[in-house]
């Protein structure tokens, strides 16, 4: 997030128009991540449009960022061109899945009504956007939960955590699990360790390439760690596959 809120700051002071508009949207993306919601008004309140000409795919991300921050925030300017770019998703395309499911989504939460946002949910589904998805079924499963609904609630809770979890979207799956965490039920995000590279090897594995690298032998590795000669073999033909190296000292150079 801080690298991302530099590259933006950076657009803000040397790019485009359209650098611009992007560099705001990930600032306030940034904000309300964090629930600064009045940082997040403030950023989309710069006077750039919702939706771009000609419209892009993320412009519907920040059509949505934009709705959800002024249904909790309040910004009547802001509410005004939420309510503005929707009228233009009913233009743009009649009938088109996507816009419609985008433009429903956006008023479910303006008006915060639940049967909106669930017929939004139902055509986002059969959508490729599964991020919007999770979003609306998060933004549904709050309602409902808010209203006093708690299975509804945790079913839609549990669609959107899966959904984030399963495309990496760790700091929405985080947000999602909380709110699931104060209905009594616990998820978990659960990294996949990766297959390759320094973040695949395991402890042991480390354990055994710092000594590799101070100079000791495969036996003073299985002696300082009490394990037989055997399994720092084993280790050792891990981590260079892992690496992608052959050799001892390629590891040595590599740590």
């Amino acid at each position: 997030m801080r690298e991302t809120g530099i590259a933006a700051r950076d657009a803000l002071a040397h790019g485009g128009p359209a650098a611009r508009r992007e560099g705001i949207a990930a600032l306030a993306r940034g904000a309300w991540q964090l629930g600064d919601l009045e940082q997040a008004a403030r950023w989309l309140g710069e006077g750039t449009e919702l939706l771009g000409t000609p419209l892009s795919a993320v412009d519907l991300d920040h059509l949505i960022l934009a709705a959800r921050v002024t249904s909790t925030a309040g910004d009547a300017g802001l509410r005004a061109r939420v309510v503005d770019a929707i009228a233009r998703l009913d233009r743009e395309q009649p009938g088109m899945s996507l816009f419609s499911g985008v433009a429903l989504y956006a008023r479910g939460l303006l008006e915060r009504e639940v049967d909106t946002l669930d017929a939004a949910m139902r055509i986002l589904g059969g959508c490729e956007r599964p991020l919007l998805y999770a979003a609306v079924a998060e933004d549904v499963g709050r309602e409902l939960a808010e209203s006093g609904c708690r299975e509804p609630a945790i079913e839609r809770l549990s669609t959107a955590f899966d959904t984030y979890s399963r495309h990496e979207a760790g700091a929405d799956a985080h947000r999602v699990a909380r709110v699931l965490h104060r209905l009594g039920v616990d998820r978990r995000v659960v990294r996949p360790r990766s297959t390759s590279g320094w973040d695949s090897l395991t402890a042991a594995e480390l354990k055994v390439v710092d000594l590799v690298a101070d100079g000791a032998t495969n036996r003073q590795v299985a002696e300082r760690l009490r394990v037989s000669p055997h399994t720092v073999n084993t280790h050792m033909r891990n981590i260079f596959a892992k690496l992608g190296i052959n050799s001892r000292a390629k590891l040595s150079e590599m740590r």
